[in-house]
Parts: structure tokens; C-alpha cells; sequence
């Protein structure tokens, strides 16, 4: 059976760039040419594309009072703590971010990414995660505690892909977290290194020598598409 590849984009929202949003990855916005060209050439190069959002749903963003935020606890942004792990009597390490993905204030893909979205909405499946205030979600697959799962699955099932290239933010969070559970899903997974940035750019390279680990394979946007 010839392979069939999606596109994931993991989380390319105004609150994860640079120079505004309120959780900025570091040199994030230099992740937007080369997914700028993956996705103009989509139809030539992926039967699918994935865009996952942090969000409670299509109406209703991240919620206020979410478990990740500072706010909540009040504590400083950037602090682990350790909170209850739902269904059991055990806790769960969790970092502590500032408020972020909130209605109306930095939940939206960024204009060039959803314009191109726009585009190709025939071949478009968006994943939307973050709804549990008691539980963060990286994954575009399922929350961190394996609670609830994405629709994301089942939507690469249906198209019966085999192949998955992911590129977005954070590769330190959010992108570490699809790529491993895409492994453990069975799908071959390509990182793109130069369409990924971290929170901490200082374990970049560790991050991405641990997904290697984990069996997925590191490529460019150049190497990938002949453009």
C-alpha cells in the first residue's frame, strides 16, 4: 500500500509568538516561512493536514482558572508544581505558565496559517485540546494524563495515513508530546527541525535527540519538499 502523509501543525497560535503573545516561544516566528511553503505546496506533498489548537472548543477558549496557569496558584509563571492527578490519589508534576489561549486574547492561528488553511479546507482537519481546566494537554492526540483523547486518531485512521510530519510549538512541550504519542500510535513521524522552536531553546537539541529515541526521524522543510 503506497504511504499516505499528513501535515501537523502543532499549536501555531498568536499567544505562542513572538512579539506579543503572552506565552512567547523565543524565535517562534521563525517557524512561519518554512510552514508558509509546506503548506502552498500541501496538495502536492500531503493527502492530509492537521492544525491542533489550544482551546476549550470552537466557542469557548482555554479555560480561566486552568490548572497550567500561574494565576490559579498564584505562583510565578514558569514554576513546577505538583497537583492531583485526576482518579487517583497520586499527583502529577505540572508547569506553571501565564495565562494563556484565552478568549479573545491570543487563541487564534496565525493569520498566514489559517489563510492558507483556508485554502486547502477540503483536506483540513483542525484538533482542538485544552478543555479540562483540571488537566493540561500537549498532545494533539490526548491530555497529558491519558484521559480524554483528541478526535486525531481516528482522523488519520480515516484517511488512512502512515506517515506524519509535525511541525509548530513548542518542540520542548506541545510538539514533544504529538511526536511521542505518534510513535506510539504506529505512525512513521518526521520532526521538521527547522519548522520547530522551544520554550527552554537550551534543550532543544536534547529534545530532539529523545524523540530520535523514541523512532522519529529529524528532517527539514528543504529536504522534505523539492521546492
Amino acid at each position: 500500500m503506497k504511504p499516505k502523509t499528513a501535515l501537523i501543525l502543532v499549536d501555531i497560535q498568536y499567544d505562542f509568538l513572538p512579539p506579543d503573545g503572552s506565552l512567547a516561544v523565543n524565535e517562534g516566528n521563525q517557524i512561519l516561512e518554512p510552514t508558509y511553503k509546506l503548506l502552498d505546496n500541501a496538495r502536492e506533498y500531503f493527502d492530509l493536514v492537521v492544525a491542533s489548537q489550544t482551546l476549550n472548543s470552537p466557542y469557548q477558549d482555554h479555560p480561566v482558572s486552568h490548572v497550567s496557569f500561574a494565576s490559579t496558584h498564584g505562583k510565578d509563571p514558569f514554576t513546577a508544581i505538583e497537583v492531583p492527578k485526576l482518579h487517583s490519589e497520586e499527583t502529577i508534576t505540572q508547569m506553571l505558565w501565564p495565562d494563556h489561549c484565552v478568549q479573545g486574547t491570543g487563541c487564534e492561528l496565525e493569520a498566514g496559517i489559517q489563510t492558507r488553511l483556508d485554502k486547502l479546507s477540503d483536506m483540513v482537519q483542525y484538533i482542538r485540546k485544552g478543555d479540562n481546566i483540571a488537566v493540561d494537554s500537549y498532545s494533539a492526540f490526548a491530555d497529558n494524563q491519558y484521559i480524554s483523547f483528541t478526535p486525531l486518531t481516528r482522523a488519520l485512521h480515516a484517511a488512512e495515513i502512515t506517515d506524519v510530519v509535525i511541525c509548530g510549538l513548542a518542540t520542548d512541550y506541545c510538539v514533544r508530546a504529538t511526536a511521542i504519542d505518534a510513535c506510539k500510535f504506529g505512525f512513521k513521524t518526521i520532526v521538521l527541525v527547522d519548522a520547530v522552536r522551544a520554550v527552554d531553546g537550551s534543550q532543544n537539541e536534547a529534545v530532539l535527540a529523545e524523540l530520535q529515541r523514541w523512532g522519529c526521524e529529524m528532517a527539514s522543510s528543504n529536504n522534505l519538499i523539492n521546492v
